[in-house]
């Protein structure tokens, strides 16, 4: 039970003496989530009140779970627009269907995730390029800015493209309400403002009081400014969402795309924070955890999450040591949801719009576009191909841009393998490395020594083939031996004991000898499974290169035919 549950196993022993710290941390959190959850409930198309029934879900949900001690699975901006890219397809104006149905997204997304986890696929997180999540996360950053400029700026909305938008928004500045504009632009700065001089001070909970408090004493809504009006108390029954099979399938497609993003942003995140912390993280087990965070959401009728890298943040800067912190926060935004939430009656859209366009705009990460134009111009492209996929497109095409774009990047690097001509370079023992890069690396006579800087597999044998023929032909005499170090090839797919079949016969046609150096036991026995051990030979396969080398070379036969590598 403890693989599956680890609260059980770390709960027992938990050190008092951390619980000072997380008590400090917990309520530091709850101070930043209650703000930010009713905001990002309004990107995701959700009353305010869901906001914090799916903080206080998730965050129990991951604690119990998760295995990062400082993680931190609530409300995020990024999967919040997702869902609502999703559902407002489905919804047809329908406010209570459209509830349900981000609820039953969010428990699909959970579902998919628990399945994922289970099954150990922990491993496809790396599978979304870090540039590409960084270009996608920036668009998002600016689509949803320019989504939450109505409400900021008390002008009506409207639906289109981002230049429609922004054209709609300059075009109705006539209508500009002034009580909405100052406290919505006030707010931002304000947010702003404590972030740089007390960075400890929860900018957003300042903003929500300052702003609740403001609409109440000077009867804001009487001079137009939208409140957000009537709020649900108290806690839903957990419960399903009632949703026809035909729109579950529709669901089912767009929750992949949360699933992926997911994926990428929480174990990312949950590693980062194990790195600093020293301690280990399963992401198999993160997988389950975020599943239940997502289930834990959908069932009490919130929508989907994610983790929250600025939350998190913000509690290992206040003391986090354990998740009781993630317990402690959502035990208060229980309270809030329980007590207090008539309080937000009064509170302005623009303060909330302000709070989103503050948290959001904090994940635009320049710098590192910059770092990828000066260190690798492709992760660069591929970081604003998948920004202006999804400030062209839709949050959720912007995502499957995304995928599309990592898989066919590795796909390519994959592709066009780097054939190294090695040398030896003296010593004992001595060592063989890229003769164009090492000076001191001598060729061995007699020998074309050659190493892929990839795995051989069927995506790039056929090209390896013909990048070493093309090396044997490019010497001013053919060698008496090739050999191929295949120390980064792990098993052999068919594709690549095919080709491997192939090199050997053309090689032998041409009187030249091939030789395995690196050959692991895996590939060994692939080679003897598959006949292909008959082939080359058990002789012929070293353990190193150095092996390879010092096994003499047959004496020419009299007589054996010599075939020129140009003619063939």
């Amino acid at each position: 039970m403890a693989r599956y549950v680890p609260i059980v196993r770390w709960l027992p022993g938990y050190d008092r003496a951390d619980l000072r710290f997380d008590a400090i941390a917990g309520l530091v959190s709850w101070g930043v989530m209650v703000p930010v959850a009713m905001a990002y409930a309004g990107l995701a198309g959700m009353p305010p009140d869901t906001g914090l029934v799916t903080a206080f879900a998730a965050l129990t949900a991951y604690a119990v779970f998760g295995t990062s001690r400082h993680l931190k699975v609530t409300t995020s901006s990024s999967v919040a627009i997702m869902s609502a890219s999703v559902v407002l397809a489905i919804a047809a104006g329908n406010a209570a269907y459209y509830v349900q149905l981000s609820a039953a997204l969010a428990l699909i997304v959970g579902i998919i995730l628990i399945v994922a986890g289970a099954a150990r696929l922990g491993f496809l997180s790396q599978f979304l390029a870090a540039s590409v999540v960084t270009g996608f996360v920036i668009g998002l950053a600016f689509t949803i800015t320019v989504g939450q400029l109505p409400a900021l700026l008390g002008v009506p909305g409207t639906s289109g493209t981002i230049v429609q938008e922004l054209m709609a928004i300059v075009e109705s500045l006539d209508e500009l309400n002034p009580y909405t504009a100052a406290l919505g632009i006030g707010s931002m700065v304000g947010i702003f403002v404590l972030k740089r001089i007390a960075p400890r001070i929860p900018g957003a909970l300042v903003a929500l009081i300052v702003g609740i408090a403001l609409s109440t004493i000077l009867d804001l809504p009487e001079e137009g400014v939208a409140v957000v009006g009537d709020v649900v108390t108290g806690v839903p029954i957990p419960g399903l969402p009632s949703i026809p099979i035909g729109d579950i399938v529709f669901l089912v497609a767009g929750a992949f795309g949360i699933v992926f993003l997911a994926l990428a942003e929480s174990i990312g995140a949950a590693r980062s924070f194990a790195v600093r912390h020293g301690y280990e993280i399963d992401p198999d087990q993160e997988l389950i955890a975020l599943g239940a965070a997502n289930a834990g959401a959908g069932l009490f009728g919130g929508f989907s999450v994610d983790a929250s890298f600025s939350q998190s943040a913000t509690g290992e800067a206040a003391g986090n040591r354990t998740q009781v912190s993630s317990l402690i926060a959502a035990g208060l935004i229980l309270a809030t949801a329980i007590v207090l939430a008539p309080i937000f009656a009064n509170l302005p859209l623009s303060v909330l719009a302000a709070i989103v366009i503050a948290s959001v705009l904090g994940l635009v990460n320049i710098a590192e576009l910059r770092r990828y134009l000066a260190w690798k111009r492709t992760d660069f492209l591929l970081a604003m191909t998948a920004l202006g996929g999804v400030v062209f497109t839709t949050a959720l095409m912007g995502m499957a841009i995304a995928v599309a774009l990592s898989l066919l990047a590795i796909l390519y690097q994959a592709s066009r393998p780097y054939i190294a001509v090695l040398g030896r370079i003296p010593g004992d023992p001595p060592a063989f490395a890229d003769a164009d890069r090492h000076t001191s690396a001598e060729p061995v006579q007699g020998f074309l020594l050659v190493r892929p800087n990839v795995p051989l597999t069927f995506v790039n044998a056929d090209v390896a083939k013909d990048q070493i023929m093309t090396l044997i032909r490019a010497r001013p005499s053919a060698p008496e031996a090739v050999v191929l170090d295949i120390g980064a090839t792990a098993d052999l797919d068919v594709a690549t004991t095919d080709m491997l079949d192939a090199l050997h016969k053309e090689l032998q046609a041409s009187g030249i000898e091939l030789r395995l150096a690196q050959v692991r036991g895996s590939v060994r026995d692939r080679m003897r499974r598959t006949g292909l051990m008959g082939v080359i030979g058990e002789d012929h396969c070293y353990l190193s290169d150095e092996a390879a080398v010092a096994t003499p070379l047959p004496s020419p036969q009299p007589g054996a035919p010599q075939v020129e590598i140009g003619e063939m």
